[in-house]
């Protein structure tokens, strides 16, 4: 419908007009043979204005105008197609000449490509079969060289091979006679150690036993000094006590290990002991014979 109107714009604006006078008529609906008579009605009725000409006229003209200047705009648009293609076209046609310029030139170099790689070939053919002779030639110089090194080699580790035999001999002989001498002469230490250990041994035996001697004197005039003998008992009586004793003397148990059957004898024994409290006693190693001893306490009787 659009597509009409902008055709025939005139042949449409009065074609709107006059539906527009036909429906008027028919809304007021005159009678041209009676006179109007008025009808009182609620309906409210449509007032038709006339339509101006001259307004009328104006939008036709218009809407040409809007035409006419659209023809040209599409116009001008065809014409700068035109161009356009046919710039296009110019440029196609240089462009496919290039081309042929460039297809004929690529042909020649590939032409010209060729035969320099064919004599590149040939030439390369040429230096290979040089280089394959000259290989040849040259693997079997080092070939004769190879085998010539081989038989100097054979027979200098032929040598070599004798040579570290007789030094390893000698080798192993000499730390034979240093594993020898070495362990004759570590018995020979042991030995002397052996003796100066077991002397020492015996020294310090002697040492110590002299020192016990010399405390178990003490410890026994301590003791007799504290014993107070039970003056009822007049038989001649014995009691092995256990002694067991801190460094420094100090006493820390008494047992009797073997009584003398008589009670009193065998308190006022125990008594004595912790009643000689400290003991004198040797400090260090000698200490050691005195941490646990056995003592008997018996009575001058004939």
């Amino acid at each position: 419908m659009f597509q009409i109107v902008k055709r025939n714009p005139l042949a449409a604006v009065m074609a709107v007009l006059m539906h527009v006078a036909i429906i008027a008529f028919m809304v007021v609906g005159v009678d041209w043979l009676e006179k109007p008579k008025p009808i009182k009605s609620t309906v409210e009725v449509v007032q038709a204005k006339v339509i101006d000409q001259a307004k009328v006229d104006a939008e036709v003209a218009k809407l040409k105008e809007a035409e006419k200047k659209k023809e040209s705009e599409v116009e001008a648009k065809r014409r700068k197609e035109e161009k356009r293609l046919a710039e296009l076209k110019k440029k196609q046609e240089q462009e496919k000449k290039r081309l042929t310029d460039l297809e004929k030139k690529r042909k020649a170099e590939e032409n010209k490509r060729k035969t320099e790689t064919k004599k590149k070939a040939e030439a390369e053919k040429k230096r290979k079969a040089a280089a394959k002779k000259k290989a040849e030639a040259e693997k079997k110089r080092k070939a004769e060289l190879e085998k010539k090194r081989k038989a100097e080699a054979k027979k200098k580790a032929a040598a070599e091979k004798k040579r570290k035999a007789e030094l390893e001999k000698k080798r192993k002989a000499e730390a034979e006679r240093k594993r020898k001498a070495e362990a004759e002469k570590k018995r020979q230490a042991a030995e002397q150690k052996a003796r100066e250990d077991a002397l020492a041994a015996q020294l310090e035996g002697e040492r110590l036993a002299s020192e016990r001697d010399r405390y178990i004197v003490m410890i026994t005039d301590k003791l007799e000094r504290n014993w107070l003998r039970p003056t009822t008992v007049n038989e001649c009586l014995k009691a092995m006590m256990r002694v067991r004793l801190i460094p420094g003397g100090g006493v820390a148990a008494v047992n009797i290990t073997r009584g003398s059957g008589n009670g009193a004898f065998d308190r006022s024994a125990e008594q004595a002991i912790y009643k000689a409290d400290p003991l004198p006693v040797p400090t260090g190693a000698g200490f050691e014979a005195f941490r646990d001893f056995n003592i008997e306490f018996k009575p001058d009787c004939n």
